[in-house]
């Protein structure tokens, strides 16, 4: 059986959230189309196309189409008729991201093969408010009118799409996975040396909260000065992480540095060394938000304590107390606290070290995750 994987850019297939379903199938063949080929953005994983069918549609249109595209952001119907010869002997047509699959309307309006959807944050938290809710239109229109599965990765998301107008028939939860062999370890809970190291790796933007973090470990460490903060990524916010950091002289304990590659050697030496991973995921004001953040799962995976915020789907994978810790989102008062708690208990770090890596284990891996995945296609069959 034969799956095709629609994205807007090539580059998305880095997105090591999207990569994950591509190349973990079992019993289907995966293909991918894609309508821009570029190497810029999409993740930071690398994607190395092992000879999978691929319809590359950037060379394709003429200079109308090229325009209709710009203008309005929709294939041409020449296109849809490559991607109709392209996905004859298809079986299932998934669909990343909702606002990308919204460009493949032409085809998607004529075509009878199953259709599904996946979504994963902003797609259904801020593009919707867009262009003075154009954006909620343009989802019940080109894509919930045409699908035939919407997929949401929790219960919190299928309750903004249902905000948004999908069929609650059509929505199913499931999360996507992660490799987690690859981020797996045995994690030192005692670390000799007198300080006590946190790690966040993601993208810098707004919702990641990056600045509601510095200023919760500013207070932190004005407490317990043994305390040290690292930050890995890059992105739209690093200037003003940057000029918090200096403005506040918190150049001695916080460290930053640029993006890495996933699951490098890099990264995984970051996870090693970390005695905490913690994430406080905020909505930005723009409604911008999370689905389930991977590098929480990876932190987990690696046998690290999570501290992380009562947002999106992230209560759907850590149980306060349990597997991780979660403050609601923008207290600084509580992330210091919970900061002060980790840092202060040996043996708390290392009960929710072990107990989030379980359950990551148990429940979160993608080679699971990919069984529950082609279940969903062969309802079709």
């Amino acid at each position: 059986m034969k799956v095709i994987h629609f994205v807007r850019k090539s580059s998305q297939l880095k997105a090591s959230f999207i990569q994950n379903q591509v190349v973990n199938h079992i019993a289907y063949t995966p293909g991918i189309v894609y309508k821009i080929k570029t190497d810029q953005g999409g993740g930071f994983s690398t994607f190395h196309n092992t000879g999978f069918k691929t319809l590359d549609l950037s060379g394709a249109g003429n200079f109308w189409g090229k325009i209709k595209f710009k203008l309005v952001k929709l294939i041409t119907t020449r296109e849809a008729r490559k991607i109709r010869e392209f996905v004859n002997d298809a079986d299932i047509l998934h669909f990343h991201y909702g606002t990308d699959a919204g460009i493949y309307l032409p085809l998607l309006r004529h075509i009878a093969k199953p259709k599904v959807v996946s979504f994963y944050g902003y797609d259904c938290s801020s593009f919707p408010q867009r262009l003075g809710g154009y954006g909620k239109y343009y989802l019940k229109q080109r894509v919930f009118k045409h699908a035939d599965v919407v997929l949401a990765m929790s219960e919190d998301m299928k309750k903004d799409l249902l905000k948004l107008g999908c069929p609650e028939e059509k929505i199913k939860i499931h999360y996507h996975g992660i490799p987690l062999a690859k981020f797996y370890g045995r994690h030192n809970y005692d670390p000799s040396g007198k300080h006590v190291s946190y790690l966040i790796i993601s993208s810098l933007t707004p919702k990641k909260g990056h600045l509601f973090l510095l200023e919760a470990f500013k207070k932190a460490q004005s407490i317990n000065p043994a305390i040290q903060l690292t930050i890995v990524g890059s992105g739209l916010q690093w200037h003003d992480i940057m000029r918090f950091i200096k403005l506040n002289n918190m150049q001695r304990y916080v460290s930053v540095f640029g993006k890495i590659a996933y699951a490098s050697q890099q990264h995984l030496t970051y996870l090693k060394q970390a005695d905490v991973f913690i994430h406080p995921s905020i909505v930005h004001k723009n409604a911008d938000k999370e689905g389930i953040p991977g590098a929480i799962v990876e932190a987990m995976a690696a046998g690290l304590p999570v501290i992380s915020t009562f947002h999106a789907g992230i209560p759907y994978i850590i149980e306060t107390g349990k597997t991780g810790l979660l403050v609601h989102e923008n207290d600084v008062d509580a992330l210091c606290q919970a900061i002060l708690k980790t840092a202060n208990d040996p043996g708390l770090r290392k009960n929710l070290g072990r107990q989030g890596q379980q359950y990551a284990m148990e429940h979160l891996d993608v080679s699971k995750k990919e069984q529950l995945l082609e279940a969903i296609y062969n309802g079709f069959q």
